[in-house]
């Protein structure tokens, strides 16, 4: 096993000096290939919004075929060709009940091999995804059932997962609580960030390339930017519920509405005996979160943002004056793990990063590349000896992630969102304080120089995947194994 250097204490003067003007150069292409500053809006569309899911019904069977289309991400210029999911709904989407079987036939017909992985459902081993390779014209067959309900969403697993999820190749699964066709209105917003070079083509900065986060200029909703994103639409006193899905690979965003309040119900799926009101909220990679939006105007046009001029700006358009509506929301049972706080930590997960060779990640050549640890181990082909826990099914454990990274040239603060495959998690605390609320989550951000405890029962055996969700770090190293028997 090559010899681990820590990123921070032991990089020589000259190769800081090296990597800055790397980072430097690539942060201007970024943006010039990005086309952020490009941005033209005209008026909202005033169609009906296909992503509102009050009229489809839920389904236990579907057919998901991978296929590929040209979308205007750009307002000039030729459209981009990126792969998506058709299931018969917009955007790939899969509404489903809950405590029914459900089936899934996925059929390959674009790329030359796949795999699929449900975020955030726990479901058996054999049907989470990554070992179920699906090449090219070729198919796949899933069948569980689940006993959770929220949003969630599908996407590819096969190492390296940058080129594939940064395609577009990811929809949301939702599983449909009998309370939301109550709302005024249940929208899906799925976002994401695009690296585009000067042919309006995915840009070869969207491969997994081991030296820093890929991050675009150029973001969407539903895969529609600026004026191109469909509206939401309420009355005054009505409430609509807002699923929000972090799809980009590492980019966060921090969503706001100027003059409104979110009332926050469920995070990464999971209700909160708790609710909250916020004024903005953020979602770190693969991280959902589902809101109330409680219509205060009777007229007018206010806007969702993210802090970014880079293209979303989801329009809310009020139509008039309803009838006024208290939350439909209902709460759940307290699953908290009692005494969780005085239980003594299992196991400490210790994130860092530093360099190889150039012989590792998903590139090989001679150059420096980025390596993403786990307890000073990158996992890359295999053959690395990680750091493995054994655990058993139906006992609660406690795990201890510390990030040990904080500012630095490449990355202003370096955030590592890890997520558990296989159910849910407690979050029990943050540098040994409490959350103020219950917390389940299945991704959750450990900030810079910062550690988080968390707790987790496995309800299923198998070797579940615990990885960070910027799928550069993943890609490059940032991945490890629990195995549950």
């Amino acid at each position: 096993m090559k010899t681990k250097i820590n990123l921070w204490k032991n990089w020589c003067y000259s190769f800081w000096v090296v990597i800055a003007l790397s980072a430097l150069l690539s942060i201007i292409s970024c943006g010039e290939a990005g086309g952020g500053n490009d941005e033209v809006y005209d008026e909202p569309k005033t169609v009906i919004n296909p992503f509102n899911i009050l009229s489809y019904e839920p389904k236990t069977n579907y057919s998901i075929d991978i296929t590929s289309d040209e979308i205007a991400l750009r307002t000039i210029g030729q459209k981009t060709r990126v792969s998506r999911y058709e299931t018969g709904l917009p955007g790939g989407m899969i509404i489903v009940p809950r405590n029914q079987e459900l089936n899934f036939h996925v059929t390959n017909h674009d790329v030359d091999s796949t795999s699929l992985h449900w975020h955030g459902l726990r479901v058996p081993y054999d049907q989470d995804g990554p070992g179920k390779m699906i090449d090219k014209n070729n198919a796949a067959d899933f069948t569980f059932t689940l006993n959770m309900t929220g949003t969630h969403w599908y996407h590819p697993h096969m190492r390296p997962i940058l080129p594939q999820l940064n395609a577009g190749l990811y929809a949301p699964f939702i599983v449909k609580e009998d309370y939301d066709s109550k709302y005024a209105g249940d929208y899906v917003l799925t976002l994401d960030d695009w690296y585009l070079g000067s042919d309006n083509q995915l840009d070869s900065g969207s491969d997994s390339h081991g030296s820093m986060d890929v991050t675009g200029s150029l973001e969407t909703v539903n895969k529609q930017r600026g004026s191109d994103i469909y509206p939401i639409t309420l009355k005054q006193g009505e409430i609509v519920k807002l699923r929000f899905i972090n799809a980009s690979t590492s980019q966060y965003h921090t969503i706001s509405m100027e003059g409104h309040t979110f009332r926050v119900t469920h995070l990464d799926g999971h209700y909160l005996q708790d609710p909250y009101t916020v004024n903005n909220f953020r979602l770190a990679a693969g991280e959902r979160v589902d809101v109330e939006l409680k219509g205060i105007k009777n007229s007018g046009t206010y806007y969702i943002r993210n802090g970014r001029s880079y293209g979303i700006r989801i329009p809310v358009i009020y139509e008039g004056i309803g009838e006024e509506m208290e939350s439909p929301f209902v709460p759940g049972p307290s699953e908290a793990f009692p005494n969780i706080e005085s239980q003594p930590v299992d196991h400490e997960y210790h994130l860092n990063s530093g360099m190889n060779g150039g012989s590792g990640g998903h590139e090989g050549g001679g150059s420096m590349l980025m390596e993403w640890y786990i307890n000073n181990v990158a996992y890359l082909d295999g053959s690395e000896p990680i750091d493995i826990q054994t655990v058993s099914v139906d006992t609660v454990y406690k795990f201890r992630f510390i990030n040990e990274e904080g500012s630095g040239m490449m990355h202003s603060t370096v955030y590592h969102p890890m997520h558990l495959h296989g159910g849910h998690f407690q979050v029990v605390s943050l540098n040994g304080t409490p959350p103020p609320r219950e917390t389940f989550k299945d991704t959750q951000e450990i900030p810079p120089l910062q550690y988080v405890d968390i707790a987790v029962k496995f309800y299923n055996p198998g070797d579940w995947m615990l990885h960070c969700h910027i799928i550069d770090h993943e890609d490059n190293g940032m991945l490890t194994i629990i195995h549950a028997e």
